[in-house]
């Protein structure tokens, strides 16, 4: 291949090759370019979409007893800053906190840019609420004394 270049590099004149240094080396330089990014695209395992870990938010979720439980007042004291977060930010983990299982306190304070303290206090509750129903149940089915035997 050399032995070919030379004699037609020799013709060319001494301005012109210049120019075809330029355009040679330009041309190996997008070449280089488009056979690294061919290559990593063919080594490289496709995507795979990340699995949901909340689960999909219905109607449920939003409803006239939402915020039930929802310690206003302590969120409210010790956030009396003017940079504290919003009530609908507030709210919003609320509902977080009480109807999906990985946001703890530390999620909510990541996702939300809440203070330490808030998203503690609405995780508390949040659990305090869960453990309530539960509770209740318990209460009932003895308060109303099954006669049956438990299985």
């Amino acid at each position: 291949m050399v032995a070919y270049l030379l004699p037609v590099w020799t013709r060319l004149p001494a301005a012109d090759r210049m120019g075809v240094a330029a355009a040679v080396l330009a041309v190996a330089f997008v070449a280089l370019i488009v056979g690294t990014r061919v290559r990593r695209a063919r080594s490289r395992p496709p995507r795979r979409p990340r699995a949901r870990t909340a689960e999909p938010v219905d109607t449920s979720w939003f409803t006239a007893h939402t915020l039930d439980g929802f310690p206003e007042e302590a969120v409210r004291a010790g956030l009396r800053s003017p940079t504290a977060p919003s009530r609908e930010r507030l709210y919003a983990a609320w509902v977080l906190a009480t109807h999906t299982q990985g946001a703890d306190a530390v999620w909510l304070e990541k996702n939300l840019a809440l203070p330490a303290e808030a998203a503690h206090l609405i995780v508390d509750a949040a659990e305090a609420r869960r453990r309530e129903p539960s509770a209740r149940e318990n209460t009932d089915t003895k308060a109303h004394g099954s006669d049956r035997p438990e299985r």
